[in-house]
């Protein structure tokens, strides 16, 4: 059995798993580290999301924690938290969601521009470069990583985090062909390149789980922990079975379209395209990913309207469970539809765009279209991501994530824009059982 962690956006889960991936038990908690900001600013605390992972761990059932033979830990990539010489967080995880790069017009484009990559606001090395270029580092900043390798840390007790292929290449300056950072482009950066953590393949050994580690979470001593990896391919890896032929859609927060890539394809590292990058997967391929920012988060954004105005009605909004439901119920037998264009968060290419709606008449603007353009322009958004050649290789679907599980209406739109039919994953928590998967096949090898 092995032990599979996961650090979310806004919950923390944990999974124990069989060799052949099934799912024996499993467990979630939203962990309420959200720091309060400016807006842009988009900060957890980097101490509350450990111990919440940490303390997920010790609600499954203490018998089966104690067969866990290797654990695994995934999570929220992109983001960075910088530490001390101890491992200590000197910073909040400053996350995926921060805008500050795109807060001064010129920042980024000049950041591109140095060092031939194609940075996002909220991607690490962005973030590390933001705050190098305004001598913000905190005194004694020793290194950074994300909050899932500073977890891995702290189950093994090492005295510097290490990360993996898949979330170093999230950071943004990381050399595909080396399989390592860009040291001229960290340079150009102005990042320190002492901060930044050694690079190991995916998958890793990162150590042995600390006699503490294991006391505390009812866990053997000694048991091989896995160097963590992004929760992008941990979900593709526990979830898609034909990788060659299938398309794995993520609606969570955000949204995720990513296709495996034939482990003999020939790939352009060298042309940079906004829409999309490639990302390491284990097993030495690649995966091509397109991310957006309004997933679910835009799906959320309808509902917090309509509860707005009918609060400005007098009235008052129904419960969400009702108010979802029936958002669903009027978008599935409608017709008929506007455009809704969901960048209401900008993107990760283009943070300047904004959302809107086109093609209203008088008669197409209930809330039943509105709800179903909105959900068609979150799964066409997604799929215009891609070059056509990718998805027309692709026989299925798979998805994953609160926001498709939830939503027959978004599952249904999925289906009609990509001409494919969709399978719902089958477990709840696919980040942290392609975690637990990882590791067990770890220690197979």
């Amino acid at each position: 059995m092995f032990l599979g962690i996961d650090i979310g956006t806004s919950k923390v889960a944990a999974v124990i798993a069989d060799a052949a991936g099934t799912v024996l038990a499993v467990t979630s908690s939203a962990h309420r580290a959200d720091l309060p900001g400016p807006p842009g600013r988009s900060e957890q605390d980097a101490s509350t999301l450990v111990e919440a992972a940490l303390n997920v761990v010790c609600k499954l059932p203490a018998e089966l924690r104690k067969q866990v033979r290797a654990v695994g830990a995934t999570g929220q990539m992109h983001g960075v938290v910088v530490l001390n010489k101890t491992c200590r967080a000197l910073t909040p995880l400053i996350t995926w969601q921060d805008r500050r790069c795109g807060e001064d017009e010129g920042f980024l484009p000049g950041l591109i521009a140095r060092t031939g990559y194609s940075l996002s606001t909220g991607f690490g090395c962005a973030t590390l470069a933001w705050l190098a270029a305004r001598c913000a580092l905190p005194a004694g900043a020793a290194t950074a990583c994300t909050i899932h390798d500073l977890l891995v840390g702290r189950l093994c007790g090492l005295d510097r985090p290490i990360t993996d292929t898949t979330d170093a290449a999230s950071f943004g300056l990381f050399a595909p062909h080396a399989l390592t950072w860009d040291a001229k482009a960290v340079a150009a950066a102005n990042i320190p390149a002492e901060i930044l953590p050694e690079v190991h393949p995916c998958p890793a050994l990162a150590g042995t789980l600390a006699p503490a580690s294991a006391e505390s979470l009812g866990l053997p001593a000694g048991i091989p922990v896995a160097v963590a990896f992004g929760d992008n391919q941990a979900s593709m890896f526990a979830t898609l079975r034909r990788p060659n032929e299938q398309l794995s859609l993520t609606l969570g927060t955000g949204g995720q379209i990513s296709a495996v890539m034939p482990a003999d394809a020939q790939l352009d590292f060298t042309t940079r395209v906004a829409t999309f990058e490639y990302r390491p997967y284990p097993g030495e391929r690649w995966a091509m990913v397109a991310a957006s920012l309004g997933g679910g988060s835009a799906w959320a954004w309808l509902a917090e309207a309509v509860k707005s105005w009918t609060s400005d009605l007098g009235c008052t909004p129904p419960p969400d469970d009702e108010l979802y439901a029936r958002i669903n119920e009027l978008g599935l037998s409608a017709s008929g539809w506007p455009v809704v264009r969901p960048f209401f968060f900008g993107e990760r290419h283009d943070p300047s765009l904004r959302g809107g709606i086109e093609g209203i008449s008088s008669g197409n603007f209930t809330l039943g279209q509105l709800a179903r353009g909105l959900a068609m322009g979150i799964v066409t958004n997604l799929r215009d991501m891609l070059p056509p050649d990718v998805l027309a290789a692709r026989t299925e679907l798979v998805g994953s994530g609160n926001a498709l599980r939830k939503n027959a209406m978004l599952r249904r739109t999925a289906e009609e824009a990509f001409g494919l039919p969709l399978v719902l994953s089958e477990g709840q928590e696919e980040a942290a059982t392609g975690a637990a998967i990882l590791a067990g096949r770890l220690i197979e090898s």
